[in-house]
């Protein structure tokens, strides 16, 4: 079962002494990322799963898990903690596929996920991959399907546009719905925003009783 959901991205700019000296705006995003964990474990799971993209040149140390397992220790963390790389490119058949096996796999116990994505790199002219218009729209959607709690919005997300914008969640979140399809959460948003070009989703999740 999984019982709660904690949705963090994973810029270099989280691992520790990267900025040198404190940012604004890194800490503003770190700080909600540190909350977002805090309420991830205080859901009482009995594991967490890190769930990360990895590019063709990543394999269980990409850079997801990483910054993932770092959030974790960073926070104190002394459960079993696990993790699933996915392909960047992965077809959403195959995360809806993993998302599924994740959730059985966990069904004698309470599971959480911490689930690593970034929205779209070009949402401004200094983004890194400069400025696509596109980009907005699909950021909007991955946003309203996250602080809605909303498994199927996150299926719908198309893997050539996300490739096309630069989209580093796109696999992860969509394993994410796949794990959780046909439950009902709780959802809340802890930042939203793109201060260096790159859209940063922070959320959290916490399981709905049925009935």
């Amino acid at each position: 079962m999984i019982a709660a959901v904690a949705g963090c991205p994973h810029p270099p700019l989280l691992l520790p002494g990267i900025t040198g000296r404190p940012v604004a705006e890194v800490e503003q995003l770190r700080a909600a990322c540190q909350t977002a964990v805090a309420e991830l474990l205080a859901a009482e799971p009995s594991r967490v799963v890190v769930v990360g993209g990895a590019g063709p040149d990543e394999d269980d140390k990409a850079l997801s898990i990483v910054i993932g397992r770092q959030l974790l220790r960073a926070a104190g963390c002394r459960l079993p903690v696990e993790h699933l790389v996915v392909a960047a490119d992965s077809p959403p058949a195959d995360c809806l596929r993993a998302g599924r096996g994740l959730a059985e796999d966990g069904s004698d116990g309470r599971t959480g996920l911490l689930v690593m994505g970034d929205g779209s790199a070009r949402r401004g002219l200094k983004a890194p991959g400069y400025f696509d218009p596109r980009a907005l729209e699909f950021d909007r959607a991955v946003g309203d399907a996250l602080t809605a709690g909303d498994p199927a919005g996150l299926l719908e997300l198309d893997a050539a546009l996300a490739a096309e914008l630069l989209v580093a969640g796109r696999a992860a979140w969509q394993v994410l719905a796949g794990a959780t399809e046909g439950c009902r959460f709780r959802a809340e948003a802890y930042y939203l925003g793109d201060p260096f070009g790159v859209w940063y989703p922070v959320v959290g999740w916490r399981l709905l009783p049925t009935g």
